[in-house]
């Protein structure tokens, strides 16, 4: 048997939808001590993680006991950040991102439809005129930060164009590109 869908979704809201090891968005909930050798399907043996870090460290019996610190920390730093007092807020926006990434992976197949033809009109445009690149395009056009603001810091679907720098979820203290920091307006 695996999590239940329930065990995941409060994991994930309690990592605040990043992994405990490297804090990256995007997290699946892997099992400390793997079902194989007779883990639960527990809280307890349940850490966010994301693919890379999961494949990294995920098969290695040495690294259990320092992803379940690290685990233990993130959540209390988590905890800390956001309080108890924002965590309807935070369960609302959460429940926000899931309907976003169901949306996305409904229509993954006209995003990438879009995207082959965006590419084929950046390349037409380079054609034409060689000193246009897609970055200056972005530029030309005023385009730097495409974010669909979800709430103060909060936004989903960020992507700059200056940097290049994308993210499905972003929270920020502040409102620039946590990359570049080209201001979002």
């Amino acid at each position: 048997m695996a999590f239940t869908e329930n065990l995941k979704l409060k994991v994930k809201k309690m990592a605040a939808f990043r992994c405990c090891r490297c804090h990256e968005i995007g997290v699946d909930i892997h099992h400390i001590i793997p079902q194989a050798e007779s883990g639960p399907d527990d809280i307890d043996n349940a850490a966010p993680l994301c693919q890379n870090c999961h494949d990294r460290f995920g098969a290695n019996p040495e690294k259990r006991k320092e992803i379940k610190q690290m685990r233990d920390w993130w959540y209390e730093t988590v905890k800390e950040k956001y309080g108890d007092k924002d965590s309807e807020k935070l369960g609302e926006i959460n429940d926000i991102v899931l309907k976003i990434q169901q949306t996305q992976e409904g229509q993954g197949a006209e995003l990438r439809e879009l995207t082959q033809k965006l590419d084929l009109k950046l390349e037409e445009l380079k054609e034409s005129q060689p000193a246009i690149t897609p970055r200056n395009v972005q530029q030309i056009a005023g385009m730097y930060i495409s974010a669909t603001k979800l709430g103060r810091g909060v936004y989903a679907n960020f992507h700059c164009g200056k940097c290049n720098y994308s993210s499905a979820f972003l929270v920020s203290d502040t409102d620039v590109c946590p990359h570049c920091k080209t201001p979002i307006s």
